[in-house]
């Protein structure tokens, strides 16, 4: 994701697609994966506190499913919205690559040794809920990170070369 991000500087990271303020900048993708593992962090760390893991381990057939497509087939289904939790605020300030990068360490580090934590407690029983997939044991929240960082790292390529056409088109349009 780093070198992605590297092709953007603070102006370009927080531009929208075609001016779309719907569609996500690269700062606001950022921001969505350090809210997303800051949530799961603190959900872990809800159940280390309590020292024990969620009550509600079992799974229902739907969630079953969805952890086989996204856990075992490795696939993110598109078009599935954030939570609230997770959803980036509409306006930023806007940030630098540099900063940017650092707050998603940061938050991969953080949820990393929430990993570790948990599952030196729990070993591999299912500790907490995600709203999609249901209740995951540790190595499965660190598939799920794993996974939604590329989805939407693929994002950020497809950001890069739709403002790469953008850019290029505006150009094609000023000289005529």
């Amino acid at each position: 994701m780093a070198a992605e991000m590297g092709h953007f500087d603070a102006t370009s990271s927080g531009v929208h697609p075609w001016g779309r303020p719907h569609c996500w900048s690269v700062q606001q993708i950022v921001e969505h994966l350090v809210l997303s593992m800051d949530h799961t962090a603190a959900t872990l760390e809800e159940r280390l506190a309590k020292g024990r893991p969620d009550r509600y381990s079992s799974r229902t057939r739907a969630e079953w499913l969805m952890q086989l497509m996204v856990l075992s087939a490795g696939h993110m289904p598109r078009g599935v919205g954030a939570t609230d939790e997770t959803t980036p605020p509409r306006r930023m300030p806007p940030m630098g690559v540099h900063e940017l990068t650092q707050r998603l360490e940061s938050a991969i580090e953080r949820v990393d040794a929430t990993f570790e934590q948990s599952r030196h407690r729990f070993g591999m029983e299912r500790i907490g809920r995600h709203f999609l997939l249901g209740p995951l044991r540790v190595d499965q929240w660190r598939r799920y990170h794993v996974l939604h960082l590329r989805h939407h790292t693929e994002q950020v390529i497809e950001l890069r070369e739709t403002l790469s056409v953008e850019v290029l088109h505006k150009a094609r349009v000023a000289r005529v």
